[in-house]
């Protein structure tokens, strides 16, 4: 019987193959800002306080970054195929289970497993549809992939607030349930079977326990900063036991030719600062994403619908700086236009802490589109400068391990934001404009820590790209 992957796919089916994909992409694009418009009228449905509905965020992106590395090995060694179809039955069993969940713990256990689903899905997703177009091709396939990661922004915000305005908050994750089903059913009519490769080493199974729990460890401490259950001994024994885990894993690391995370990539320079100094302002400049939808519904009073209007404004800024992006890395270079960003980005999120209830409509609106702008800038050119200068022989393992750090950041951004939230006001007492004006000033200075790192580059960092291909239109 002839295997069905020998035939390379038409262009029809190439395209095909990318729409199914992308609808996946769309998915999980929408699911993750779907909540954020919904967390007030959750917390009043579960009885709990808002604040603490951050878990089932970070715990969806931290999650992620856990589980990322394995998602490559995993493609290799079953077909990436058949691993596809298996994290959309995960991520849809969790979407399925966050929507019945009579309880925070539950919903959060929920958000764990579609991040699971979705650690797999987004990088073998990604291989399916490079694998459909082949070489040479590169940049057409990641255009397919780079429209749901734009519009999932713009629609999740909208959706979010339609929904718990005339339905149950429920369906914001039964909604997961339909399309996952639909793009199951596609992945199997038309995307090829793929044989698994021949992995010729294991996984490094210790290692990847290893240096997740040193992650998982870290971000429990993130969240006792909030909540100090066993006081703040507690809260640095958890930060210390991470930093162990994490050097013992890195010492370990040296001696291994597959590591779970290739902590060696970290000697190219372009891709040091990119983790790095891209990290610590995602960390600043992904706290917006948290804090706006809270700040307008709780502070300024805004129905549901508004502030998700506001929200998809942000998505909609991101849409329109791109093109400025690829113009102002030709023009300047990384170093200014990363500088340039971190300092705009900086004073944007300071910006919100100088509004309140009676802001002119115009302005919030500027400032809203700016950050918007300014933050998908920043992402992107930092997710570019981190693999311009890799190998190509390297490029996989840097897209994982990169990946770890970055969804990391992202969660860390929503975790860190609602820990000082949590810190200003007693547990069950909503914050006022005041405690937000606070959180935003102090999220604006985070990503100016990154400024001595950005200026470690040298002019010739991250001109890789121009040889191999632009990468500026993959998702941040």
């Amino acid at each position: 019987m002839r295997d069905p992957s020998a035939t390379a796919p038409g262009d029809g089916r190439r395209v095909l193959i990318a729409f199914i994909v992308a609808c996946a992409f769309l998915m999980q694009g929408i699911d993750s800002t779907l909540l954020t418009i919904a967390i007030p009228t959750i917390g009043r449905a579960l009885s709990v306080d808002p604040l603490l509905l951050h878990l089932a965020i970070t715990g969806y992106l931290v999650s992620l970054a856990v589980f990322m590395p394995v998602s490559g090995w995993f493609a290799d060694r079953y077909g990436a195929r058949k691993v596809f179809c298996a994290a959309l039955v995960v991520f849809t069993l969790g979407s399925a289970v966050a929507a019945t969940a009579p309880d925070l713990p539950l919903m959060v256990a929920a958000r764990i497993v579609q991040g699971f689903g979705g650690a797999l899905m987004t990088p073998v997703g990604r291989l399916v549809v490079l694998r459909a177009f082949g070489p040479g091709r590169t940049l057409d396939a990641m255009t397919y992939l780079t429209l749901p990661v734009l519009i999932g922004p713009l629609l999740g915000p909208l959706i979010g607030a339609i929904i718990i305005s005339h339905a149950s908050w429920r369906w914001i994750f039964l909604v997961n349930v339909p399309v996952c089903a639909i793009t199951l059913a596609l992945t199997l009519r038309f995307v090829p079977r793929d044989l698994p490769a021949a992995v010729q080493t294991t996984f490094d199974t210790s290692g990847f326990l290893l240096a997740g729990s040193s992650l998982v460890v870290f971000q429990l401490g993130v969240e006792h900063l909030g909540h100090p259950l066993l006081g703040w001994p507690g809260t640095l024994g958890l930060f210390t036991l991470s930093v162990l885990l994490f050097l013992i894993y890195a010492n370990r690391s040296r001696r291994r030719a597959n590591p779970a995370l290739d902590l060696s990539l970290f000697s190219t320079r372009a891709f040091a600062v990119g983790v790095v100094a891209g990290g610590v302002g995602r960390v600043g400049l992904n706290a917006s994403a948290f804090l706006l939808p809270l700040l307008l519904q709780i502070g300024f009073g805004m129905a549901p619908i508004v502030a998700a209007a506001y929200s998809a404004l942000s998505a909609l800024g991101a849409v329109v700086a791109k093109p400025a992006l690829s113009r102002s890395i030709a023009a300047f270079g990384y170093l200014p236009t990363l500088l340039a960003l971190v300092v705009s980005g900086s004073a944007l999120l300071g910006s919100f802490a100088l509004m309140n209830a009676d802001v002119p409509v115009g302005l919030l609106i500027a400032a809203t589109l700016a950050l918007g702008a300014v933050r998908t800038m920043h992402f992107n050119a930092v997710n570019t400068l981190t693999y311009s200068d890799v190998p190509g022989a390297m490029l996989s393992r840097s897209v994982s391990s990169a990946g770890v750090f970055q969804q990391l950041s992202m969660g860390l951004g929503v975790s860190v934001s609602a820990a000082a939230l949590s810190l200003m006001v007693p547990e069950g007492v909503l914050p006022t404009v005041a405690d937000f004006r606070l959180v935003f000033l102090l999220m604006a200075i985070v990503p100016l820590i990154s400024v001595p790192v950005l200026l470690t580059l040298r002019r010739d960092d991250g001109q890789g790209h121009r040889a191999t291909g632009n990468t500026l239109d993959k998702p941040a």
